[in-house]
């Protein structure tokens, strides 16, 4: 994963200029390699793992996720609780990450789309950032055969 400083700089400094009415969509966040428990789970190539700017917005003013959640995405994309294809039809191939963490008691998940183009090279993307309402997804992911992996 990368320096999580610079991360956590480039977050304030993308949600700040949106606030500011000047933001920095073109921006891509590098997160680093594609951890492993991803690659051997979710069948992901080993290619960068990144983030659009774009998505922090999103995560930030759309999903009301909290500024030092979104600066953590790194640690938390470290340590998960457990990994689940997408259950998205529109998402061919997508996973999605269950943390440990909690919004207001709620289950906050990562998505991730392998193999996307993004600018002129190929990279898995962290896509979103968001919490789960209502009653806990895993039941119902794990009954329906999405388990792919778990800590």
């Amino acid at each position: 994963m990368s320096d999580n400083t610079n991360f956590k700089t480039l977050v304030g400094v993308i949600i700040q200029a949106e606030v500011d009415g000047n933001p920095r969509h073109e921006l891509v966040l590098e997160l680093g390699e594609t951890p492993a428990y991803i690659i051997q789970s979710a069948g992901f190539t080993q290619l960068d793992l990144v983030m659009k700017a774009r998505n922090i917005g999103k995560m930030f003013f759309d999903h009301g996720m909290k500024k030092g959640v979104i600066e953590r995405l790194p640690e938390i994309l470290a340590k998960p609780k457990a990994v689940y294809k997408s259950a998205s039809p529109q998402v061919k191939d997508a996973s999605v990450i269950m943390t440990y963490e909690t919004h207001n008691g709620f289950p906050i998940i990562v998505a991730l789309h392998p193999g996307k183009m993004v600018g002129r090279r190929i990279v898995n993307e962290v896509a979103s950032m968001y919490f789960k309402e209502g009653p806990n997804p895993e039941i119902k992911w794990r009954s329906a055969g999405l388990l792919l992996w778990e800590a």
